[in-house]
């Protein structure tokens, strides 16, 4: 009889390493930010995964039980969008450490205890998650804290493989950390002691050398940055009468920016939020099919959300909000870098129900507008946001996918389509000579956590194809949770470490911010236009990116890699005999 039939004990230590591990993740994040204890977070896992006195199924199970809370306070904002649908949404995510513990408790009972193939499953798992299943969710990593340790110097070896490669490093040093306090052998121990040492001064040295250097000659692209601070509520049920108070607040924000008297420097931009432009399209073709049909809309009044000595007409054209807008741009002459959405074959037919907006595919998406007009090339949102813009697997059959919105978000809509290939936008640059343009890339909200997304807007064909990169959003969508929000902002910091280029955040809500190339914040300061403090604009410059990234070269080779190798060894442990099953130990061992 083994020692688990003889007694519980078992799965309550697999449960409380699980909770330990929940607990050592969540505080390593926002709003903690204790980033040291990334290094120690996957510790409770090998323990579980080198533990011989419980089946890897059963220590799995009971690990996955006790993670579920981190995963639940993590996303407790889901809640307000969706209260069915945040409970899948842990348990899939806590399906990832069964699968872990799973996998490595095989893995040691086939290759051995002193096996140091853990950290390396434990980085496949991850990426398998953040980057392959379901479309890949890429939140809360455990490399993402340690941007935030000193001149980011424990996150620069990104810029070689990627995010992941920085999460391996971690994973090692943690697992050899684990052996060199915890093993029963006191050689291996003293090994694993030096091996640790070794390793995290080879990592501070090597993130010292990667840090680019300043290039004075590199120019500056000046921009503003607008932050209206509208409630998420009110973009769900967006009606005519918002949308042109909405307007307003852009138009005062916008036109306060440029007039800011204590920035002498001309603007190459100013930047809006994800799809803030309050009309119903923005690309050219479908704005003239809407001037054809000379639609007008009625504002339905509601002085409740109204601001006092507001004069609001009782009918707009449908495009009047789109056109004052061109011609504030035209008054301003500084291009407009905006988010809207964008249509093919726009048809606007009646109907029982009114006018209806038909189509062939609805994108969201970014556009310049310049010399009062909108450019005729745009950007297409390529990976849609899983659960908020399209339900992984399920969207593939829409009457399944209409069923479980009824049911589990109702008022949502999936509607969106993604782009079909990666585009940059180009605005005149002031501060070169005259005719030269930047390339800007636009990832839209949740495209700034794909690394494989911003990658094909910064670099394709061996070659860089933008100097910057503009993250608009909307991160309305997180409510009241002030770490959602800096959770997202410091997962973005990764892109500009791995690709070598600053990024520009346009938030609706906040955290709207400057970070350099280092992947370093600059600036998050909204100056506030009245007495909201997070309604206002930021004003700053950021230099350009030059030259190519090992990673901007490669992409996420390492993570494949280690997915791969997860996939074979992994096999090894489930489909071929052990060499030798280690022999359950008993409660005096």
């Amino acid at each position: 009889m083994t020692h688990e039939t003889r007694s519980p004990s078992g799965p309550r230590r697999a449960l409380l390493l699980g909770v330990t591990h929940a607990l050592l993740m969540v505080l390593s994040f926002p709003p903690y930010s204790l980033w040291g204890l990334a290094f120690v977070s996957p510790i409770p896992l090998f323990v579980l995964a080198r533990d011989p006195r419980m089946r890897p199924s059963r220590a799995a199970f009971w690990c996955a039980i006790g993670v579920c809370p981190a995963w639940l306070w993590l996303h407790w904002w889901v809640w307000d969008v969706s209260a069915l649908g945040i409970i899948p949404l842990v348990i899939v995510l806590s399906l990832f450490s069964m699968l872990y513990v799973w996998l490595a408790s095989r893995i040691v009972h086939r290759f051995g205890r002193d096996v140091l193939l853990l950290p390396l499953v434990f980085v496949g798992v991850e990426f398998f998650r953040g980057s392959v299943f379901g479309g890949g969710y890429p939140w809360y990593l455990l490399a993402h804290p340690l941007v935030e340790s000193p001149l980011s110097v424990l996150a620069m070896p990104a810029s070689i493989a990627g995010v992941y490669f920085v999460s391996f490093l971690c994973a090692t040093y943690s697992y050899l950390l684990y052996l060199a306090l915890r093993d029963r052998s006191h050689v291996l121990r003293k090994r694993a002691g030096q091996a640790a040492a070794g390793l995290f001064a080879a990592w501070v040295f090597m993130g010292l050398l990667l840090i680019p250097a300043e290039d004075p000659g590199t120019p500056y692209f000046r921009f503003a940055v607008v932050q209206p601070d509208v409630a998420q509520d009110n973009r769900l049920s967006w009606s005519v009468r918002q949308r042109y108070r909405d307007w307003l607040t852009l138009r005062d924000i916008t036109l306060a920016a440029a007039s800011d008297q204590t920035n002498p420097l001309p603007l190459d931009a100013i930047i809006w939020p994800e799809g803030f432009v309050p009309g119903w399209t923005l690309d050219p073709i479908s704005l003239d099919t809407e001037r054809a049909e000379r639609l007008a809309w009625n504002m339905t009044p509601n002085d409740a959300g109204d601001v006092p000595g507001l004069d609001v007409p009782s009918r707009i054209g449908a495009t009047e909000i789109v056109d004052s807008m061109l011609v504030m741009q035209q008054y301003l002459e500084i291009p407009l870098v905006v988010g809207s959405v964008a249509y093919d074959n726009l048809r606007i037919v009646d109907s029982p129900d009114g006018i209806e907006y038909e189509r062939d595919a609805l994108y969201n998406s970014a556009f310049v507008i310049m010399d009062g007009r909108v450019s005729n090339e745009w950007y297409d949102k390529l990976h849609l946001t899983p659960f908020g813009e399209t339900m992984p697997l399920i969207s593939r059959s829409e009457w399944l996918e209409q069923n479980l919105l009824a049911i589990a978000a109702q008022g949502m809509e999936f509607a969106l389509d993604p782009g079909r290939e990666a585009r940059n936008l180009r605005v005149p640059l002031h501060d070169a000579p005259v005719g030269t343009e930047v390339a800007l890339a636009t990832p839209i909200c949740f495209e700034a956590t794909i690394s494989g997304v911003c990658r094909k807007l910064v670099a394709r064909d061996g070659e860089r194809k933008a100097g910057v990169l503009i993250n608009i959003t909307n991160d309305g969508w997180f409510g009241d949770s002030l770490a959602s929000r800096e959770a997202h902002l410091q997962n973005a910091r990764w892109r500009c470490i791995e690709l070598g280029t600053p990024m520009i955040r346009s938030a609706n809500t906040g955290i709207s911010a400057v970070i350099d190339h280092r992947g370093r914040i600059v600036d998050t300061t909204i100056k506030p236009l009245r007495d909201n403090p997070r309604e206002g604009y930021l004003i700053n410059q950021v230099q350009l990116g030059v030259g190519m990234t090992t990673f901007a070269r490669m992409g996420d080779l390492f993570g494949w890699l280690t997915l791969l190798l997860t996939l074979v060894w992994g096999g090894a442990a489930i489909f071929r005999s052990p060499r030798g099953v280690l022999p359950m130990q008993t409660e005096s061992s």
